[in-house]
């Protein structure tokens, strides 16, 4: 009998401290990215997420006069720049993850709003033969 209990108290810590540990969720966090490779080799894409939808945003305006995220009130301007430091911060992991940038980019334009924010930027390098395969400039959509 002893042997059952500490067993099943060992499944609970373990799943206690993995649901602790882990790190928080997204939701309601929507991204997009697209990519597109012109016929002069230049390779550009489009980063953007959403915080909710534009009826129902994540970060609704509060009465005291900021944007709360239900752990906190945000002014406008705080806002703004947390949602910059989103942007740029998943911008990078998502061209990271796809290789699609590897020598860097330059940022053509943002827009940044209380419920999201968009760049789009071109890759400071040309469009390789591999590029063209894995990228397939017929399906991009910038």
């Amino acid at each position: 009998m002893g042997h059952i209990l500490r067993g099943l108290t060992l499944c609970v810590a373990v799943t206690v401290l993995t649901a602790c540990g882990s790190a928080p969720s997204n939701s309601g966090l929507q991204e997009a990215f697209s990519t597109r490779i012109y016929p002069n080799d230049s390779k550009v894409f489009r980063y953007e997420f959403s915080r909710g939808d534009k009826t129902q945003p994540l970060v609704p305006y509060d009465q005291s006069g900021g944007f709360t995220d239900g752990r906190r009130v945000y002014s406008a301007a705080e806002l703004r720049k947390k949602n910059e430091r989103a942007l740029q911060s998943g911008a990078e992991r998502k061209l990271l993850e796809t290789g699609y940038c590897r020598e860097g980019f330059f940022v053509l334009d943002t827009l940044i709003s209380y419920s999201g924010a968009s760049l789009r930027g071109e890759c400071k390098e040309a469009a390789s033969d591999a590029d063209r395969t894995r990228f397939n400039p017929e399906t991009g959509n910038l």
